[in-house]
C-alpha cells in the first residue's frame, strides 16, 4: 500500500482600510531568504475551522483582531511536488491601528505594513507566491460569495 497524499490547507487575508491594504514582509527561505511580501496567511491546524485558522493568522499575523467580511476565492495551487488548497477571505480589523507589529509564534513576519494597490503590483517581483496576485485580482474583480458557503462540521 502506498503512502496517501495529504494536501496543505491555508488560508489567506485581506484587509483594506482607507485605500490600502495590509501586508506582512518576511524572508522566504524556498527562495533563498529573500525579502518577500504578501497577504496575511498561513496553515491551517489540526482540530481547527477554515474560519477559525483564518481569524488566528490574522491575529499572528498582524497582532490584531480581525473579522471576516466574506469569502474571495478558493485556489487548488499545484507546485512541484506538493497541492495547496488556499482559502482568501476579505476581513477587516477590529481595532485599526497605523503602526502594527505580528505576534507571529514562528518570529517570521519582519514587519506589517500599508501598501497601496499600485505598489503591490509594482512589487510583483517580491510576492510571496503568485497567489499574491491572484487572490488580489479576485478581490478587484469583485469576487465576494458569503462565509456560509463553508460549514464546518463538529462533533
Amino acid at each position: 500500500m502506498s503512502n496517501r497524499f495529504k494536501p496543505f490547507a491555508t488560508v489567506a487575508l485581506i484587509i483594506e482600510h482607507q485605500g490600502k491594504y495590509l501586508i506582512v514582509e518576511e524572508y522566504n527561505e524556498d527562495q533563498d531568504n529573500r525579502l518577500v511580501f504578501g497577504n496575511p496567511c498561513g496553515h491551517i491546524d489540526g482540530k481547527e475551522t477554515i474560519l477559525q485558522a483564518a481569524c488566528r493568522e490574522g491575529f499572528e499575523e498582524t497582532g490584531c483582531e480581525v473579522e471576516l467580511v466574506s469569502l474571495i476565492s478558493i485556489d487548488d495551487y499545484v507546485k512541484d511536488n506538493e497541492t495547496i488548497y488556499r482559502f482568501c477571505f476579505e476581513a477587516k480589523l477590529k481595532d485599526y491601528k497605523e503602526n502594527m507589529q505580528a505576534c507571529d509564534p514562528d518570529g517570521e513576519i519582519l514587519s506589517v505594513k500599508w501598501y497601496t494597490k499600485d505598489e503591490i503590483y509594482n512589487g510583483k517581483a517580491n510576492w510571496r507566491t503568485r497567489l499574491v496576485g491572484k487572490n488580489f485580482d479576485a478581490y478587484f474583480n469583485g469576487e465576494r460569495y458569503p462565509l456560509s458557503l463553508i460549514k464546518s462540521i463538529h462533533p
